[in-house]
């Protein structure tokens, strides 16, 4: 019977889970735009219950009208950005800032908040990365850095923030939308930070060096350590991977950035630095990852930099430009002992659990010996108040006995004076009969 039972429950299970797990119904959009406002329906004049939307310049703050409320929109500068409502609404009117040419690049809108996977909600930027990757340009991050986000950040949970030195609005913008897409297809959910150095061919070490100014590098560089304070730095490799300039550059900005920065960097990791060499395992099937390996999250990923597909490198880790060797630079916490960049080192997240665990102990600790106090005083309190009713006690018996003393002297005294009036009185009568008998 009870085999009968279990086999319904889990036919009505796999009944009811589709209705619990499927995306919600993604809607056709009709834009319609005036002046500095985008009006966005449904086509078919559905509800809307939640928007996806690409936008095709850098964001400024902005205002959402529903047709119950207005929101506020853009504060993130998320160049993708989710917005879900909170009641569907049949319309969405976007105010966008006068002064802006901000437009919408590309726009999905949705029934409901249950969206598809590739629709990136991104979390923002680190206050404090356990791991702080910095990129010449959108796509080297994968191609030689690649395992790095899915392995830490996605399966390890690490706080891994990504930051490149160049930026693409003023050359090729479609790279912009290139490495958002890039980063969330190799499991990175905080969003990533830019630079403003231009994109420039620079053909080796001498070519850069004429071109940027190591120093402004520099200097970029120290305040990403000091505002992020990473656990771990992980760039490029000193010779430029294939002899890239700009990646050279970059390698020497960071290198300079770890001893100017006012935060100690515990472990720092350049690309095929040949001395204390580590090697990423990236073919591990990873859960986070849905069973895929690092390697090929990497691989998916970098096809998503539609634009650099023409290019010879490719992501592997079984060339010379291996995304999986890397060499430990410095370190403040001893030699790696494993292929691990987290090797010797303490999450964020676990600090902070831990640092939550030992003020709870202390709390409790506190609270204890509040309790304690509380006891010994009400202990104190009740051993005087017993005293007190001792001495009440005693003092009481003492007065009984001086109330019994006063009147037995009371007694006394009274007894004396019967007595003496009783021999008085005997006297005069001694002396009346004694009168008396002279008389006769």
């Amino acid at each position: 019977m009870r085999k009968y039972i279990y086999s319904g429950f889990l036919f009505i299970w796999a009944l009811l889970l589709p209705a619990f797990s499927a995306n919600a119904e993604e809607l056709t959009p009709r834009v319609a735009k005036d002046g500095h406002t985008i009006t966005v329906t449904a086509s078919d004049a559905s509800s809307i219950g939640s928007v996806y939307i690409k936008w095709d310049k850098p964001v400024q703050p902005y205002e959402l009208q529903t047709d119950t409320e207005t929101l506020s929109g853009g504060e993130n500068g998320f160049l993708h950005e989710y917005i879900p409502l909170d009641t569907p609404s049949a319309s969405l009117t976007f105010s966008l800032p006068a002064e802006k040419t901000m437009g919408i690049y590309e726009i999905r809108i949705f029934s409901d908040q249950n969206v598809p996977d590739d629709v990136q909600i991104w979390e923002p930027p680190c206050d404090r990365a356990d791991i702080l990757l910095i990129s010449a340009h959108s796509d080297d991050e994968i191609l030689f850095m690649g395992g790095v986000m899915p392995t830490y950040a996605a399966e390890q949970g690490a706080r891994v923030q990504v930051a490149y030195m160049t930026e693409f609005w003023t050359t090729t913008p479609v790279r912009e939308h290139e490495k958002l897409d890039g980063l969330w297809t190799d499991g990175l959910r905080t969003y990533p930070v830019c630079g403003n150095f231009k994109d420039i061919y620079v053909a080796d070490l001498e070519a850069a060096q004429t071109r940027y100014d190591l120093d402004a590098m520099t200097d970029y560089v120290t305040e990403l350590i000091d505002r992020f304070r990473p656990q771990v730095t992980v760039t490029h490799d000193f010779n430029g991977e294939y002899g890239h300039g700009f990646h050279q550059l970059t390698a020497k900005a960071v290198a300079q950035a770890l001893e100017q920065s006012n935060h100690v960097v515990s472990k720092a990791y350049f690309h095929l630095y040949p001395e204390n060499k580590i090697r990423m395992d990236l073919n591990i099937p990873l859960a986070s990852m849905g069973g895929k390996t690092a390697l090929e999250a990497a691989k998916e990923a970098y096809l998503k930099h539609v634009s650099q597909q023409w290019c010879w490198f490719y992501v592997s880790d079984n060339y010379k430009y291996s995304c999986a060797d890397f060499g430990l630079y410095q370190t403040t916490v001893g030699a790696d002992t494993t292929d691990s960049m987290l090797d010797h080192i303490v999450l964020y997240d676990e600090q902070e659990r831990m640092e939550q665990e030992r003020l709870e102990q202390e709390r409790m600790e506190q609270e204890r010996l509040e309790q304690e106090r509380l006891e010994q005083e009400r202990l104190a309190a009740q051993k005087a108040e017993q005293e007190r009713l001792e001495q009440e006690q005693l003092e009481q018996e003492r007065l009984k006995q001086e109330e019994a003393q006063r009147q037995a002297k009371e007694r006394k005294q009274q007894y004396l004076l019967l007595g003496g009036c009783v021999l008085l009185l005997s006297a005069i009568t001694l002396a009346v009969i004694n009168r008396l008998r002279r008389h006769r």
